[in-house]
């Protein structure tokens, strides 16, 4: 009985993982044939089932964001979803994880997930992604070039949307301008303090 148990949380495992990650061969036996037509809450009831809190965290996220072939139609309704109907110690990984996965995505995907959840006021959602940036440069240990190459990259994520950029740059200037250059590198302090 041991034995069938471990192969089976094996088994379990190794399907969670091409859950999470959205890895899949040809296709086949990924998912049940109506996953397409069961709505965002059937389909992260589905993914409970099988998977750790975790996983369900990314496959929300990335099944939003188009990242893995599970799509997510509406992020509050699947988010909301695995909210209400987990408790506990499943419900704290769930959300760390999710916090987490928002927290280390690219500064145009995480502005999107914002934006899909629908939860942040669209005026200050700019302002508040430059607030946030801070911990993301310290965290990732990231050198001026990077962070430069991550700004226009977001600038090109915003589009016409100009107001957003500008939000998000008087935000990482103001946060900025408090730290001094004492959490991140001079260069960076230099460099960005004033940068349009």
């Amino acid at each position: 009985m041991k034995r069938s148990t471990s192969a089976l949380g094996l088994a379990l495992a190794a399907s969670t993982l091409m859950m999470s990650c959205g890895g899949k061969k040809d296709g086949e036996g990924k998912y049940p044939e109506n996953f397409g037509t069961i709505g965002d809450a059937g389909r992260v009831a589905y993914v409970m089932r099988l998977a750790e809190p975790d996983s369900v965290a990314r496959f929300i996220i990335y099944g939003a964001l188009g990242r893995n072939d599970a799509r997510i139609d509406t992020l509050a309704t699947a988010t909301n979803y695995a909210y209400e109907k987990l408790t506990g110690d499943a419900l704290d990984r769930f959300s760390a994880e999710y916090d987490s996965v928002v927290e280390s995505l690219p500064l145009g995907e995480k502005m999107k997930v914002y934006m899909l959840g629908g939860m942040e006021d669209p005026q200050g959602l700019g302002f508040k992604l430059g607030l946030e940036y801070l911990g993301s440069i310290r965290d990732g240990s990231k050198s001026a070039d990077e962070v430069e190459r991550e700004i226009r990259e977001f600038k090109t994520a915003c589009g016409s949307d100009t107001a957003t950029y500008r939000r998000f740059i008087i935000g990482f200037r103001t946060v900025l301008q408090v730290d001094s250059g004492k959490d991140v590198s001079a260069e960076i302090y230099r460099r960005f303090v004033n940068y349009e």
